[in-house]
């Protein structure tokens, strides 16, 4: 299914397909965005180690380097350079990590000093990765990352380039969630509104554990003799 035919379903099931629209193709546009952003936030973002928004340029010098908006979790950090696994430190828990360096295990603080990249602290600043040593090189950080999708849907997107063909149809009560909720008299249904909304969560919740479950790989339990 493509964005147009969705929006067509959209018009047929809300019984919307002659002028004047109840809703106007700009704000079904914008429900299909919405519900295709909030899908994915649901699901707990799109996995992705090959976009540009898992590359973070390193450059000599500068403590800090930009994160892609899109990001909502870093799974993993290798350095391009060398394949060099970094560790992750969320921001709060900076004070209590501890580094050895020659023998000597001391407490990981912020340092100003040049040095290899190392450790990358998140969640001090929105889209920012601060580096515990100041880089003494340029570099690239590749990540694996959990994501929103990277472009907006608009008239002439050919496809749903990061959606299953499966979970095209779930758009649709997000979008009714969205249309009953507005507020109009030919279009207020509160209780329409409250029951798409309640359907898309439940939906999500289930693809959500479904991608849980892809994320590990399957177990063999070996059980001795008896």
């Amino acid at each position: 299914m493509t964005p147009a035919e969705l929006l067509a379903s959209f018009r047929s099931e809300v019984v919307d397909t002659a002028k004047p629209y109840l809703w106007s193709d700009d704000e079904v546009w914008r429900y299909m965005n919405e519900a295709y952003m909030m899908f994915w936030r649901l699901v707990g973002g799109l996995p992705d180690f090959m976009s540009s928004a898992c590359a973070v340029a390193v450059v000599s010098g500068q403590p800090t380097s930009a994160l892609h908006p899109a990001i909502l979790r870093i799974i993993s950090a290798t350095r391009r350079s060398d394949r060099a696994s970094l560790e992750i430190i969320n921001a709060e828990d900076l004070g209590r990590m501890r580094s050895s360096d020659y023998g000597q295990v001391k407490t990981l603080v912020l340092d100003e000093r040049p040095g290899a990249v190392r450790y990358m602290v998140i969640g001090m600043q929105k889209n920012v990765v601060r580096w515990v040593m100041v880089p003494d090189q340029d570099d690239i950080v590749d990540l694996h990352v959990y994501r929103l999708p990277l472009n907006r849907l608009a008239s002439d997107s050919a496809q749903f380039e990061e959606l299953e063909d499966i979970h095209h149809w779930s758009l649709l009560k997000w979008m009714k969630h969205l249309a009953y909720g507005k507020q109009d008299a030919e279009t207020f249904d509160k209780g329409r509104a409250d029951l798409f909304e309640g359907e898309f969560r439940a939906y999500c919740a289930q693809a959500k554990a479904e991608q849980d479950r892809y994320k590990h790989k399957t177990r063999v339990v070996a059980y001795g003799g008896l």
